[in-house]
């Protein structure tokens, strides 16, 4: 493992550990100003705090690893394996939290992020395959990076559902 790669990994886990203290803090409002927590908003909150929180462990997998002296051949496939199966297991969750709290079609940019998150996760079990590279750093960074976007994305879509009175 490279020291840009630690680093940025290091840099995203951070940003994402930031991500989870704010949107804490955001939910904590919604109570001074007098809102309950409704099963949206506690579908949100959820998102948003295991997702940074996600995000944040996913990206010091790498380190550790390199830290217990395991090669850079065996640190991408596996770490992208247990980022792959562990994304595939929370666009699953999420679609089914959705689901049941907001039942009716799905708005377009939701649909949107799914279909690009499902790419993602696709690139990460070709990262474990080593098609059509061999496995490396370049796509597990890039889908953590997304993977923090996209969480950062629907907090800015929906911090009106927080900052309202009304559930």
């Amino acid at each position: 493992m490279t020291s840009a790669e630690s680093d940025y990994l290091l840099r995203l886990a951070g940003l994402s550990l930031s991500f989870v203290g704010f949107s804490a803090v955001v939910v904590t409002l919604r109570g001074a100003l007098g809102g309950e927590l409704s099963d949206r908003h506690l579908r949100f909150v959820r998102l948003y705090i295991e997702g940074g929180l996600l995000v944040t462990a996913l990206a010091l997998v790498p380190t550790l690893l390199n830290l217990l002296h395991v090669r850079d051949s065996v640190t991408w496939p596996l770490a992208s394996a247990v980022a792959a199966a562990i994304f595939t297991v929370v666009l699953t969750i999420q679609f089914r939290r959705r689901r049941a709290v907001e039942p009716g079609r799905f708005p377009a940019w939701v649909v949107i992020v799914y279909v690009v998150s499902t790419v993602a996760v696709a690139s990460l079990w070709l990262n474990v395959l080593g098609t059509p590279y061999s496995p490396n750093a370049g796509p597990y960074a890039v889908v953590l990076t997304w993977a923090l976007c996209v969480f950062g994305f629907i907090f800015v879509r929906t911090i009106d559902v927080f900052l309202h009175r009304e559930a």
